[in-house]
């Protein structure tokens, strides 16, 4: 992204402002520190405004007791996985807030930034600690850790059928390590459920926050990653459920819910993040944990996941070809849901009861197969 210049040439100006000298890349383009935020806060503005048009604020009843109601602020969550990009997303929505009040008026919205962490190798205590420099940087915004063996009580996730075909002797699992043993051993199934687990639970918060709409901070990179990591897997019939902004449906034997789920960064590669990462000020870099360099990287190919195998295919195809990577996420957001949701998936415990629904990801079934969840994970 730092744009390299032949030693002794004259310095070269920015080719949006002709003013500051040229110091960082953007597709193609040398442009100045300025200029390159600018484009990163327009991109992320411009998404938010869409957010903010499909998310109208809440009536509230007149705190007087009589008289007409009122108007709220809206309530987002954030789903804060301690990443660049969900990092710099928070950055993002807090710079927007930050505009809104330097010009007299009130916040935008309301934001609770949850962190799901996996309590099978990381402590309370230690998961409290990684949210403490965000919450000394952002105090304006509520922040909440949660583990993710809470994801065994979720009444969205059909246990019965899922502990039946991994043949558990009760349900819910009595805990994640016991669910974890009973999946193949490989890195691949245990990160999608992982990630699987991870949904379930910011979709069930956002709910239980009256937030308006569930925010994820994928990138155009991270979601061209998903397109092919989920095609890899079968489930490419699910990508416009879960690379698409929209209404997702939260079934369970108590009914239906639908939540809004939007990515503000679907526009920005994450190369570009990182960039901006570092030209924050102060920069977003202290509260990222810092990435596997080349040398602590596994070797082994049975050791990587899917998904790891693509974001390493996506890190080397992004530093020259971000096109490529730009037309995989817009191709993919051209998908459409071939089923209404509301119709095929509003009758609730009936659904899950007929299995017509993955107990897990909550997808329609093939009827005409009987794979089980070692077929669709291992």
């Amino acid at each position: 992204m730092t744009l390299n210049t032949a030693a002794g040439s004259s310095t070269q100006l920015c080719t949006k402002c002709r003013a500051q000298e040229a110091t960082l890349d953007q597709r193609t383009h040398a442009v100045c520190r300025a200029c390159f935020t600018k484009f990163i806060n327009t991109k992320s503005v411009k998404q938010l405004g869409i957010l903010g048009k499909e998310t109208k604020p809440p009536i509230l009843p007149n705190p007087s007791g009589s008289g007409p109601p009122t108007i709220g602020t809206r309530r987002y969550l954030l789903g804060l996985s301690l990443g660049v990009s969900s990092t710099c997303l928070l950055q993002l929505l807090h710079e927007n807030c930050q505009f809104q009040l330097s010009k007299g008026r009130s916040p935008p919205f309301e934001l609770t930034v949850v962190h799901i962490y996996n309590d099978t190798i990381t402590t309370p205590s230690t998961a409290s600690s990684f949210l403490t420099p965000y919450q000394t940087r952002y105090p304006a915004f509520t922040f909440l850790s949660h583990p993710l063996s809470k994801s065994l009580s979720l009444p969205s996730i059909n246990w019965p059928s899922l502990c039946a075909s991994l043949s558990l002797p009760s349900y819910p699992p009595s805990s994640l390590e016991e669910f974890f043993h009973s999946l193949p051993k490989t890195q691949a199934s245990q990160s999608d459920i992982i990630s699987l687990l991870t949904r379930h639970l910011l979709l069930s918060l956002t709910l239980a926050t009256n937030s308006q709409a569930l925010l994820l901070g994928h990138s155009t990179t991270a979601i061209a990653e998903l397109t092919l990591s989920q095609t890899a897997k079968g489930r490419g019939f699910s990508l416009p459920w879960t690379i698409n902004d929209g209404l997702f449906q939260v079934t369970s034997h108590h009914g239906s819910q639908q939540v809004l789920v939007f990515h503000p960064l679907r526009d920005i590669l994450r190369k570009e993040l990182i960039e901006f990462a570092k030209l924050t000020s102060p920069p977003l870099e202290g509260l990222i944990p810092p990435e596997k360099t080349e040398g602590q990287q596994v070797l082994n190919h049975k050791d990587l996941s899917i998904e790891e195998v693509m974001a390493r295919y996506f890190a080397d195809v992004e530093k020259n070809y971000p096109s490529v990577v730009a037309n995989v996420a817009r191709t993919s957001a051209r998908l459409v849901r071939i089923f209404d949701q509301d119709q095929d998936r509003d009758q609730g415990q009936e659904g899950q009861e007929k299995g017509c629904c993955c107990g897990l990801c909550g997808m329609p079934m093939d009827g005409e197969g009987d794979e089980s969840i070692y077929e669709i994970v291992g």
